[in-house]
């Protein structure tokens, strides 16, 4: 139907090392452009999710990479899902603060979970709703509506059989 939004996705495949976690960032807020209300909320989940493939996955050794993908369907939802190259999730040496990054994608994000396995690799994934009906606190930081937590957040549920709205 002629006027109504078109989704946008992209993929990006970047170095494993902490300096990339940068990259996937502004990767994401490039995709999103002007068509999402609050980027910086989006922006953290993805450091968040990033960070984890460099820190705790085979994607952190020397010559790892991982691919963030991403798609956003304006007034709907954002998708971001991160894809490491497996292995167990380490706990990075001298990490006494670790477990506190899924706790931040898990206030963002409307729903997420992990995919896949330490052979083929790691999928975490998460999906912001876009809600209209927000309270003051959601909102972006100039007013404008914009994703809204509902009781089931985190519940880490996938939405979508596979990985992602057609993505990947």
């Amino acid at each position: 139907m002629p006027g109504e939004p078109v989704m946008k996705q992209a993929e990006c495949r970047l170095a494993g090392e902490a300096a990339q976690v940068r990259a996937a960032r502004r990767f994401v807020a490039e995709v999103l452009g002007d068509d999402w209300p609050d980027v910086d909320a989006a922006v953290l989940l993805t450091s968040e999710l990033a960070a984890n493939a460099v820190l705790h996955s085979g994607s952190g050794r020397p010559g790892g990479k991982f691919t963030v993908r991403a798609a956003v369907q304006p007034g709907d939802y954002l998708w971001v899902e991160v894809e490491d190259e497996g292995g167990a999730w380490a706990q990075a040496p001298g990490d006494r603060e670790a477990g506190h990054g899924l706790d931040i994608v898990s206030a963002i994000a409307d729903d997420w979970g992990k995919d896949g396995g330490p052979v083929t690799g790691w999928i975490v994934w998460a999906r912001v709703n876009w809600s209209s009906t927000v309270s003051g606190a959601a909102c972006a930081s100039d007013g404008r509506p914009g994703p809204a937590p509902h009781p089931g957040a985190g519940t880490a549920r996938q939405l979508i059989p596979g990985h992602g709205p057609g993505i990947g």
